[in-house]
């Protein structure tokens, strides 16, 4: 079943789906999970132990927070796509 009606209340569109069945995207992003700091900062600041472990550990998932908040707010305030849709990078 798709993802979108799973998270709805009541019963599933049938409109949504056959909507999106025929998509292929393609250039979908970057996954940047794992590499968000080590592609934002130097390799100079990776030299100190502890200066990555505070970038890696502490401030990594404050960005990616941060990050997919405003990939919210990028679906949100576009008027020419659903307020479900995923697929925005």
């Amino acid at each position: 079943m798709n993802t979108f009606t799973e998270r709805r209340k009541g019963m599933p569109s049938v409109y949504k789906a056959t909507y999106e069945e025929g998509w292929d995207l393609k250039n979908l992003g970057n996954d940047y999970n794992e590499n968000l700091m080590k592609n934002s900062f130097s390799n100079y600041m990776f030299r100190n132990h502890r200066l990555a472990a505070f970038l890696n550990d502490y401030l990594g998932p404050i960005m990616l927070f941060w990050i997919n908040k405003v990939k919210y707010l990028r679906i949100y305030y576009n008027f020419g796509v659903p307020k479900d849709y995923q697929k925005i990078n």
